[in-house]
């Protein structure tokens, strides 16, 4: 695979999705990490969240609580359903207004995705349009076989990121459904909705180069070929998808055919050897069901170290990350022993500055906290300078040059979590990055 072979198998650093950093203390992308940290904020979640039927004034405040929640618990990108049923949280000309942030269907006097990009970048967080592309109610979708089908969906595509400043387009699970098209032969169904992935995601790359097109799929890649889903052919040839996010949404204590299968790791495996062209790929997490397990899915129930599990799995290669289905439980009373696990697995160092140059005689408090903000780790940090020749560093992270020129790293560490700040001794001051 192309990102174990370049990058060598790699172990950890994050954010909710890494153990390599950037200036900040950000992860930076690598395979085997958990660089991308999404999470799903579903259409029914949004009278919850208090956005539907608000002022302009109360939905930018509620909205703005909403991002600094994500933000909170490690995440960096967020997937916002813009289009759930052949409607828009905009104001469109190709479709009407969602019943779901404005119930009688009345045009809002404001623009609720201009004013989400705008807070969901002010936290940091990447904003992914997420769309349902054929659905139009539960029970009925747009023909996939017809061009005017193709037509409208590309043209809310070109509208959604001629207007926004959009991070990408996401599609989710739903192609061919309904008893409606039950003559549809499977391998007719994935040549057209496969004319319709191409044909979005060439709309996407004319706009941007930088801006993306991934797909969440079902997690049961054969269910996902019978609906049209060409799971196969989008990890196998380029120019169809940027990234997959597979929901493998199951613990690894499901019974089926009478005894205990180890349904997650079987299914996580299974799409990591699809993967032949390394797209990035980030685990679909089924965060809503903490808690709940039920027949015949009994690890939710039993354990609250499942999406801790889960998590860890995802080190072992060829996976960027993971998305947390959905928004709402991410503190929900069910759900808090499994986050707070969770959290725990993916929690990194961050520290003041990552490169420090100092001349002789001067120092630097090395400050180190814990991220994501939600994450209540203890301060019970270590401090060990690499080349205590060059400087040394004591037990509250005081850095003081011993040398009057070169270079050495000063590691924090807390248990198996570690990171470093580089620290230069020459002339010209401090320079801090």
């Amino acid at each position: 695979m192309r990102k174990i072979l370049k990058r060598g198998l790699l172990i950890l650093g994050i954010v909710i999705a890494c153990t390599v950093m950037g200036s900040a203390g950000e992860p930076v992308a690598k395979a085997g990490s958990y660089t991308h940290r999404g999470v799903w904020v579903a259409f029914y979640e949004f009278y919850s969240a208090g956005l539907s039927n608000r002022t302009e004034a109360a939905f930018r405040k509620n909205a703005e609580k909403m991002f600094k929640k994500i933000s909170d618990y490690g995440c960096n990108e967020v997937y916002f359903h813009v289009r759930a049923f052949d409607d828009a949280i905009y104001p469109s000309k190709i479709v009407g207004w969602s019943k779901y942030l404005s119930t009688d269907g009345r045009a809002l006097p404001y623009d609720p995705l201009k004013i989400l990009v705008e807070l969901a970048h002010a936290q940091n967080l990447k904003l992914h349009a997420w769309m349902n592309p054929y659905r139009v109610t539960t029970d009925k979708i747009l023909d996939p076989a017809k061009k005017k089908t193709i037509k409208r969906i590309v043209n809310q595509v070109k509208e959604i990121i001629d207007n926004y400043e959009v991070d990408g387009i996401h599609f989710d699970d739903y192609f061919y459904l309904g008893d409606s098209y039950s003559h549809v032969k499977a391998s007719t169904r994935r040549k057209k909705v496969n004319k319709m992935v191409k044909a979005v995601h060439d709309a996407v790359k004319e706009k941007s180069e930088s801006l993306e097109f991934g797909i969440s799929p079902a997690g049961n890649y054969e269910y996902c070929m019978s609906i049209g889903a060409d799971v196969k052919t989008w990890l196998s040839e380029p120019g169809y998808i940027d990234y997959i996010i597979p929901q493998i949404y199951w613990s690894d204590v499901y019974k089926m055919n009478g005894k205990m299968t180890k349904l997650y790791s079987e299914r996580l495996a299974l799409w990591q050897e699809a993967n032949k062209i390394d797209l990035p790929m980030y685990i679909g997490l089924g965060l809503y069901r903490a808690g709940k397990g039920v027949s015949p899915d009994y690890g939710w129930s039993r354990s609250n170290s499942n999406l801790r599990d889960q998590a860890r799995l995802l080190k072992s290669g060829n996976c960027e990350g993971y998305t947390l289905f959905a928004y709402s439980d991410i503190d929900s009373s069910e759900a808090r022993k499994e986050m707070k696990n969770f959290l725990e697995e993916i929690a990194w160092i961050k520290l003041n500055k990552s490169k420090v140059t100092l001349s002789a005689g001067e120092t630097f408090q090395l400050e180190p906290t814990w991220m994501p903000m939600k994450y209540e780790g203890d301060d019970d940090f270590q401090f060990e300078s690499s080349d205590e020749s060059i400087a040394t560093v004591d037990e509250t992270g005081l850095v003081t040059p011993v040398a009057d020129s070169g270079t050495v790293k000063i590691w924090v560490e807390s248990g198996e979590k570690k990171k470093a700040c580089t620290i230069t001794i020459g002339t010209g001051g401090i320079i801090r990055e």
